[in-house]
């Protein structure tokens, strides 16, 4: 997928679970983004602000602090990006804070659908979170 200008998309995907990590690491490249990682709430909070992302994939319970805590921290960058929040529960005091909600397990045809509607690829739409 590309970002404005024609460079690829880059996606972070946070999730304490290796293999989700990796299901969805195949997935997204598979599309042609970027893929980094986080495994805890605190390597999110502290991903390094030269590092652009155009769209986080984020579970809702992970080690190391909250939620909250990592949208706060996505939200504080100069470029915020699109979230993607994942999770087997319901997090209703959470949706008006992302770009979309997904339950765990996801079908793959489900994931890719969601996030070319959510990367700044033409199909879309831009990396401006509205509203």
């Amino acid at each position: 997928m590309a970002a404005p200008g024609g460079s690829t998309a880059t996606v972070l995907v946070a999730d304490d679970d290796p293999l989700v990590r990796t299901v969805l690491r195949m997935a997204l490249t598979g599309m042609g983004c970027a893929v980094i990682d986080a495994r805890t709430t605190s390597e999110v909070i502290h991903l390094d602000p030269a590092v652009s992302v155009d769209l986080v994939i984020l579970d809702l319970n992970m080690p190391g602090g909250t939620a909250v805590e990592s949208l706060d921290a996505l939200s504080a960058r100069v470029s915020a990006p699109r979230v993607l929040l994942l999770s087997d529960e319901d997090a209703p005091a959470l949706l008006d804070r992302v770009d979309g909600f997904a339950r765990k397990p996801i079908e793959l045809a489900d994931f890719t659908r969601i996030v070319r509607s959510l990367l700044p690829d033409g199909s879309g739409g831009s990396s401006d979170r509205a509203g």
